[in-house]
């Protein structure tokens, strides 16, 4: 993960600015849907604070996290409600929460970064800090073209690209259920670029 956070650090307003562009609400609203009213709720990559905002607004009880302290530092410049609301939290580390201390978790275009060998370990700390009945709502490659042999894009950033069948499986061995999983085209035209959008609950 450590070029992918030093491109991050180094490229943090740029970042932030194309984020904040970018309408996700329809899928933060799917997500906040499955949820009930003033959950407590983990962005885990927040990137711009975006999301987290977006749901603090409606009144859930929103922690952003994310592994560049850089954007953490522009999350809360441009929303400054998340002020006091944040971790630094670097992937796959363990999760610096409680067991049972969320009721969702969302985490949109950022489990992707980790290298595969560490993924179920990632999926099974969002199990951990989830209580039963938790909520996971996350964004995943599943094709990315131009990436190098060992998963680098031209930027230094990795990415896991996965089949949407080993994604499912890897969230689904860490002991959740699928609600509902679906692959897209890129949202933002990109040519070649395939995610998949998932929502779990914990069994």
């Amino acid at each position: 993960m450590n070029r992918t956070l030093d491109y991050y650090d180094d490229h943090a307003a740029a970042a932030t600015t194309s984020y904040e562009r970018v309408d996700f609400s329809r899928l933060v609203d799917r997500f906040a849907a499955l949820l009930q009213p003033g959950a407590r709720v983990l962005d885990l990559g927040c990137g711009s604070g975006r999301d987290a905002a977006r749901l603090r607004a409606r009144g859930y009880d929103v922690v952003a996290a994310d592994g560049s302290k850089a954007m953490l530092a522009r999350a809360t410049a441009i929303h400054p409600e998340l002020t006091g609301h944040t971790f630094h939290v670097v992937l796959p580390e363990t999760l610096p929460f409680d067991s049972d201390a969320f009721n969702g978790a969302m985490s949109w275009a950022v489990i992707m970064h980790v290298p595969e060998s560490e993924l179920g370990r990632v999926f099974g700390e969002i199990a951990r800090i989830l209580a039963p009945d938790g909520v996971l709502g996350y964004s995943v490659n599943t094709v990315r073209p131009g990436l190098d042999a060992d998963g680098s894009d031209t930027r230094g950033r990795h990415f896991t690209c996965l089949a949407s069948d080993a994604w499912r499986r890897l969230h689904e061995n860490a002991g959740f259920q699928t609600i509902d999983a679906e692959e897209t085209d890129d949202m933002l035209g990109r040519s070649g670029i395939r995610w998949m959008t998932c929502f779990a609950r914990k069994i």
